[in-house]
């Protein structure tokens, strides 16, 4: 498991991402206060402070507690996280949409089985308040790993972090995954304080057409992206059929309108067949597009991050 630090950034091909000390450690501190605190002087527990938790039970796959987190956290508490997340998500993935953010408890017994969230976004995000130090084992965010877990194991025994990989909730750190991978949510067991268990904010993360600053206008640096997509898409239409997932890259643009770099943020575009060796040099022929355009003249420079989605709409 790699863990990274947030400063960095080298392009995202790994199936997931984990940031340790994501919020400054006051924020996150805060947002914790306010969970000990809503179960706290248990004789005083009201209807409309407390009857908030929506136990989701779908037997055979969820089993754990959620509510919105500003029923029981300061609102800008919250507010800061999700700013926090955008910022992440906007700057590190060159994505512009995030779900505002489920708050949920796991306690003993809660769990998710084997399951994934294609249809939910391009990546999903955990972000944990959970305590280091606890009454209970399990909550652990289990990540399958990439590959045919039959046919690259046939010739040797294998077991748990051999297909997959295990994730600690620990205490102010963000897990980011990709949405489509098989994951999971080890089962919480130990003591039924709530405070031991397992209390994370999750949601999802996906694209909402370019993110655009600087001096060039939206439309104006559209217009030109476009110019090099749609002649790209009817070059490889046969090929980008093979493909699924997001490729995102950023385009640094000068005053003149000359492309000074054309970066990957993101390449999480897999092959449908297993032994393709081709995606590569297509990749590269896009980027090789982006960096001879042109773009009109501007009062100062641009960036453009562009998610090009292969394996649904390509345009969004």
């Amino acid at each position: 498991m790699a863990v990274i630090d947030a400063v960095e950034t080298p392009p995202v091909t790994a199936p997931f991402l984990v940031i340790d000390n994501f919020l400054p450690r006051e924020v996150a501190w805060a947002m914790r206060n306010d969970i000990e605190k809503h179960f706290s002087d248990t004789n005083n527990h009201k209807s409309p402070t407390h009857q908030i938790w929506n136990y989701w039970h779908v037997p055979g796959l969820y089993t754990y507690l959620r509510t919105n987190p500003e029923n029981l956290i300061d609102r800008r508490h919250v507010d800061s996280l999700f700013q926090e997340l955008r910022s992440f998500a906007e700057d590190r993935l060159g994505l512009a949409e995030v779900s505002w953010p489920y708050l949920s408890m796991y306690v003993n017994g809660c769990k998710q089985n084997l399951h994934n969230d294609s249809t939910n976004g391009r990546f999903a995000f955990v972000y944990s308040l959970t305590k280091d130090r606890r009454m209970t084992t399990g909550g652990e965010t289990i990540v399958y790993k990439e590959g045919d877990l039959f046919r690259d194991h046939v010739a040797q025994a294998n077991a748990g972090p051999g297909f997959f990989s295990s994730i600690e909730p620990k205490f102010n750190r963000l897990v980011i995954f990709d949405d489509r991978m098989p994951h999971a949510v080890e089962r919480v067991e130990g003591s039924m304080d709530p405070l031991e268990g397992r209390f994370v904010f999750h949601g999802h993360i996906k694209e909402r057409g370019p993110i655009v600053r600087g001096a060039l206008r939206p439309n104006v640096a559209n217009e030109a992206v476009m110019s090099v997509l749609v002649p790209f898409c009817d070059d490889a239409f046969a090929r980008i059929r093979l493909y699924h997932g997001p490729l995102v890259v950023r385009l640094t643009v000068a005053p003149s309108g000359v492309v000074e770099s054309c970066r990957v943020l993101v390449d999480r575009v897999t092959a449908r067949d297993r032994s393709d060796a081709e995606w590569d040099g297509l990749r590269d022929d896009l980027v090789g597009r982006f960096l001879a355009l042109r773009f009109p003249e501007a009062d100062g420079p641009t960036t453009i991050s562009q998610p090009v989605l292969f394996g649904a709409t390509l345009f969004r």
